[in-house]
């Protein structure tokens, strides 16, 4: 197993508290626990035999001290430091244009394709070895910043599949987390964080006791982050951008003051007419100006978090132990937006009236902001989860172990939109009671009821497993002993959800829609020491899923160290992605969202000359949903030619199949790949036809086809597959000098191709938008208590065919800056400086999509202090 520690990624965990160190002595720790893994009773990643390192694949560990030297404020910030994630120099949460359907944040190992289109996720999240409990309202996966990061002794994180030995998910790698046994004393640790327009912080108490045969601890955490808007950044400014390419107005309609155009009609008796030739008929004049709606949105939302875990470990007897997990997390998210509105288009006049009557007609859209009854309502996610985790271990004698492990978790996810009824809008219209170019002199009853309305969903997912391993010796090869390890699991999941537009509150008298199925495995891990510079592995997990099927899934594994201090090593696997119990009770649901055609790419040119600028989306469910399969293999080194220097590199090739998710439509390669999922100026027929497929449809049956440039087909499906060849890379160097020790390391990866193949065509990913090189390097120094480092994070530029008179986007570099000081064993205090140069990402001409490339919340100081007793 090739190890490499997070030193070299200089990553951290806010709240983990521990006294500043040097990246060498985390490596060296690193190190001597690899090495004493033979003999100690534990099971690390990758592994289902205890004393026995994953075989073939690459690992990368990370340590307590590790995790604290480089200011990550959340878990998943902490992995997005991965050049392997692809959140690395990007987003580490949600998009908040997305917040209302994407709650929990997944971190995707190789950047696989799909992964916030489809529920679940293709990179496993497990705690101590096993499945937590799926969260969301339409996602059905364990979000990491859930687990209080105090509880965290260290993290493993496979970059292989992993299905052989843990089943569904684990097709681009696995991440585990594995917690706290015992700890003796008190911890208490803050954080607190400044930027521009920003504040956060957090705090964390951890309280254990150790005695003769057992332990117990709880460890709680508090995170409170500040909510920025668009408008704080100076680069995350939307609209459009001119032919040019160099100015980027505002191009939001739905304004305080109507944008759009007043159309003059004129009686002629037996009907009406627009001819300019009539007297005082002007045909449509625009009026009103686009204002920016983006910039009063959510950049990142604002946040609470709460966690908690506590732990009992417990010797029984001699041959038995107990180990009993407890864990709680609640959190809620706020989004702001631009006061809500509406986009008219009111019906041409067909009442005879006498001749020469003067009627307008408005196609505008506006804003309820602009009367005085109009209450601000922001956009809301709220998730709790809870779980239970009993451990018994026994041992049988003769080196065998037989271990159970059951859990029980539950989730409750809750999310509102804030919307209007159109229905109610065109029926106040109708009846003169609001018009369009005059919201404000709408009354306040008028105003309200309209706005009694919000798109919500709830849903409740919960998780039963529970799981017996025995493993033991067989006999001596050459090697050592041949190990093997098999065992039975039992999974049983269930969810509920209810989703809909309601009036404001609804939603808890509407029915849930209800599921659940079982999975019943077998498994089994052989561990071979041939000789003793050659170690195999072999394992295989047959699962026999209640609602689709069965499958079986194997891998085989070689370790290979021909000279000291070189290790080769190899895997080939299978793995799988399996639809989540949520996918068989989620719905198709609209969206319609105006003036937005122009976001989507156009690559064949069909909305040329046309001035439909409207959207509309179908989300959801598709049916029918197939597992995604996954073929993979890679070869990798590590050489320590002397113990001051580590390097190392490992190729990898993934056949991804059956692709589950749903299209992304800001690519223009997704446009040309699935042109059935993109239905440019549509009929009136295609438009109704969605609308029927859509639970929510009859809220938008009032919208005329002609105003919409572009209907997107976004229920999720098995779309295709993908083909991903890439290079990992590391390096570490440690320099004595008359100071102290100082450490250099680089750690990178490089995507060498990445195709997607759908309906027979396969289409270069890498061509369209997408950066293909990531590295991280830093330099650190320690001396005594006092300890430093400078970290830098590169992305490559890509080319892009779909950017506003653009054909280049630039890489992205940033840097940060740590310093930490050890006062004693009880007490340290470190600063961290995130993007210490305020490097904005670069530019990136999307017509009203995010126009930049890469995230950063700016330059943000971050001062943590942390106190043991």
């Amino acid at each position: 197993m090739s190890k490499i520690t997070l030193t070299l990624a200089g990553v951290s965990l806010l709240a983990i508290a521990t006294p500043s160190f040097a990246a060498n002595e985390a490596a060296e720790e690193q190190t001597n626990a690899a090495k004493e893994t033979a003999d100690e009773d534990i099971v690390v990643t990758g592994s289902l035999i205890r004393g026995v390192e994953a075989t073939g694949s690459q690992t990368i560990a990370v340590d307590e001290k590790a995790i604290a030297i480089g200011g990550a404020s959340t878990t998943n910030e902490l992995l997005s430091d991965l050049p392997q994630v692809s959140g690395f120099n990007n987003r580490f949460d949600n998009d908040p244009r997305a917040a209302d359907r994407l709650q929990v944040s997944r971190p995707n190992l190789r950047g696989l394709p799909g992964v916030n289109a489809a529920t679940g996720a293709t990179t496993l999240i497990l705690v101590d070895g096993h499945r937590m409990t799926p969260m969301g309202v339409d996602q059905a996966s364990f979000d990491p910043d859930f687990i209080p990061p105090g509880a965290i002794q260290r993290v493993e994180v496979i970059t292989d599949g992993g299905s052989s030995l843990y089943g569904a998910d684990a097709v681009g790698g696995v991440i585990n987390f594995i917690t706290k046994k015992d700890f003796d004393g008190v911890e208490v640790n803050g954080t607190f964080e400044v930027g521009k327009k920003y504040q956060a912080w957090g705090t964390g108490l951890t309280v254990g006791k150790t005695w003769e045969g057992g332990s117990a601890f709880v460890s709680y955490s508090l995170y409170n982050r500040d909510e920025l808007l668009n408008k704080d950044r100076s680069f995350a400014s939307r609209g459009q951008w001119n032919a040019a390419g160099t100015v980027l107005s505002p191009s939001g309609t739905q304004c305080l003051s109507p944008v759009g155009a007043i159309t003059t009609w004129r009686s002629f008796g037996a009907g009406w007419t627009t001819n300019a030739g009539f007297t005082g008929v002007n045909g449509p004049q625009a009026i009103g100006t686009p204002c920016d709606t983006d910039a009063e949105s959510t950049f990142l939302p604002k946040l609470e978090r709460h966690s908690v875990m506590a732990g009992l470990s417990q010797e029984l007897s001699p041959n038995l132990t107990m180990d009993l997990k407890v864990n709680y997390g609640r959190s809620s998210i706020e989004s702001s937006a631009y006061p809500l509105g509406d986009t008219i288009s009111e019906p041409n006049p067909t009442v005879l009236a006498p001749f020469g009557t003067f009627t307008t007609r408005a196609a505008v859209g506006f804003s309820y902001g602009a009367n005085s009854a109009y209450v601000s309502r922001k956009q809301t996610g709220d998730i709790e989860v809870y779980g239970f985790t009993p451990e018994f271990k026994f041992d049988a004698g003769g080196g065998w172990q037989v271990k159970t492990t059951a859990y029980w978790g539950e989730s409750k996810a809750k999310r509102t939109l804030p919307g209007s009824n159109r229905e109610k809008l065109l029926s106040y219209i109708a009846a003169g009671q609001i018009s369009p170019t005059n919201v404000a002199a709408a009354s306040g009853a008028v105003i309200n009821d309209i706005l009694d309305f919000e798109a919500a969903g709830e849903s409740v997912q919960d998780l039963f497993l529970v799981r017996t391993i025995v493993d033991g010796g067989l006999f001596e090869l050459p090697g050592g002993e041949v190990k093997i390890a098999v065992g039975l699991e039992y999974n049983r999941d269930g969810a509920k959800t209810r989703s809909g537009s309601f009036a404001v509150g609804a939603i808890d008298s509407q029915a849930f829609r209800r599921t659940s199925r079982n999975v019943k495995s077998v498994f089994g891990e052989l561990a071979i020491p041939v000789f003793s510079m050659l170690d195999l592995s072999v394992s295989g997990r047959y699962d026999d899923y209640s609602d689709f099927g069965d499958t079986f899934n194997p891998n085989i594994g070689f370790n290979f160290a021909p000279i000291d201090g070189l290790k080769i090593f190899g895997h080939w696997g299978k793995s799988f992605n399996a639809p989540t119990a949520l996918d068989g009770v989620r719905v198709a649901n609209a969206r319609f969202i105006a003036n937005a055609a122009a976001g989507v790419p156009d690559p064949n040119g069909e909305l040329v000359g046309r001035t439909n600028n409207d959207v509309l989306l179908v989300e959801g469910s598709g049916g029918g949903l197939k597992p995604q399969t996954a073929e993979s293999w890679s070869m990798g080194f590590e050489y320590q030619p002397v113990s001051a220097v580590t390097f190392g590199a490992n190729y990898y090739d993934i056949k991804f199949s059956d692709l589950l998710g749903s299209v992304n439509p800001q690519l223009a390669s997704v446009v040309l790949l699935n042109p059935e999922k993109f239905i440019f100026n549509p009929t009136q027929v295609e438009f109704d036809a969605f609308l029927a497929t859509s639970a929510n449809g009859a809220q938008f049956a009032d919208i005329n086809a002609a105003d919409v440039g572009v209907i997107i087909d976004r229920r999720v499906a098995n779309i295709g597959a993908a083909r991903i060849k890439g290079v990992d890379f590391s390096a570490n160097v440690q320099v004595g000098t008359g100071f102290g020790d100082v450490n250099f390391g680089i750690a990178g990866n490089k995507v060498l191709s990445f195709d997607i193949t759908d309906n027979g065509t396969t289409v270069d990913q890498l061509a369209f938008d997408l950066p293909d090189f990531n590295m991280l390097g830093y330099v650190g120094v320690n001396s005594g208590g006092f300890s430093a480092r400078v970290t830098g994070k590169y992305t490559s530029g890509f080319n892009t065919n779909v950017a506003v008179n653009q054909t280049k986007v630039e890489a992205f570099f940033l840097t940060d800056v740590y310093v930490g000081y050890e006062f004693s064993p009880s007490l340290s205090l470190r600063l961290n400086v995130d993007n210490v140069f305020d490097t904005e990402p670069p530019v990136y001409r999307q017509q009203r999509n995010l126009n930049y490339s890469g995230f950063t919340l700016g330059r943000i100081f971050k001062l943590s202090v942390n106190t043991k007793f």
